[in-house]
């Protein structure tokens, strides 16, 4: 089950000889410095809801301040971001790291060279007097952080949620697994499931009874509508961003 329609594993390349494609230029006026080029790719996508999730790579460029115009959840998997806020103060993220900008949020996005990520995307309306924590930020989880403790006379896992939007539809967060199996259920949200230690095996229902492994550093991602069973080695911790239709 290295893909199925409703099971794929993301490639930082692209899928097989396609690769990644190249996207229309960025409108110079929204520009502060550099031409950049973009490709990327499209794993999953529900238009009418404003809702994509794929990889990306650009060359080098900066943004003028404004608010970002979607909720964005990022892994970077190659090179180097600096987030400007008005204050003047700046998020430097790197290779490794996961991060959500909320929409709305004023920010100015620096890019000094090549930078490649996986991204979930959700261009929605953010619900009138929302009050959500999460929001006025961005958001960029502690992947290393302890969890409560899972495995032989504790829980099954423990998981910790990062990010949450306004409406609710797209959340963030890093869960922690005992060596366990879950029998296949349907799947009711859209997730994104990156390993960042161990092993997680994805089963599919009666219908597709493949499996495939994913070991650290390898993504999965659970189209809605599945059927699909999950087995954990001890010690499994996952990134895992979500989308639930509203």
């Amino acid at each position: 089950m290295a893909e199925t329609p409703n099971v794929i594993r993301f490639d930082p390349h692209g899928p097989g000889a396609n690769g990644l494609t190249e996207w229309e230029r960025m409108d110079p006026a929204a520009l502060v410095a550099g031409t950049p080029v973009q490709r990327g790719h499209v794993y999953d996508e529900e238009p009418a809801a404003g809702y994509l999730a794929g990889v990306w790579d650009c060359t080098a460029f900066t943004e003028h301040m404004g608010p970002y115009g979607v909720d964005e959840f990022m892994l970077l998997l190659e090179g180097k971001l600096v987030m400007g806020l008005p204050d003047g103060s700046e998020i430097t993220l790197r290779q490794g790291d996961a991060f959500v900008i909320p929409k709305g949020l004023e920010c100015q996005w620096r890019q000094p060279g090549y930078l490649r990520k996986y991204f979930m995307i959700l261009d929605a309306p953010v619900p009138g007097g929302a009050e959500n924590p999460a929001l006025p930020r961005i958001t960029v989880p502690d992947l290393a952080a302890d969890l409560p403790a899972v495995g032989p006379g504790a829980a099954v896992e423990s998981s910790r949620t990062d990010f949450v939007n306004a409406a609710g539809t797209l959340s963030v967060g890093v869960r922690h697994c005992a060596a366990a199996s879950i029998p296949a259920l349907p799947v009711r949200e859209s997730m994104l499931v990156h390993v960042l230690a161990g092993r997680l095996t994805l089963t599919g229902g009666a219908e597709d009874g493949a499996s495939a492994e994913f070991a650290a550093g390898e993504t999965a991602y659970l189209r809605r509508g599945g059927v699909v069973g999950w087995r954990t080695d001890a010690g499994t911790r996952l990134l895992q961003s979500r989308y639930a239709s509203p």
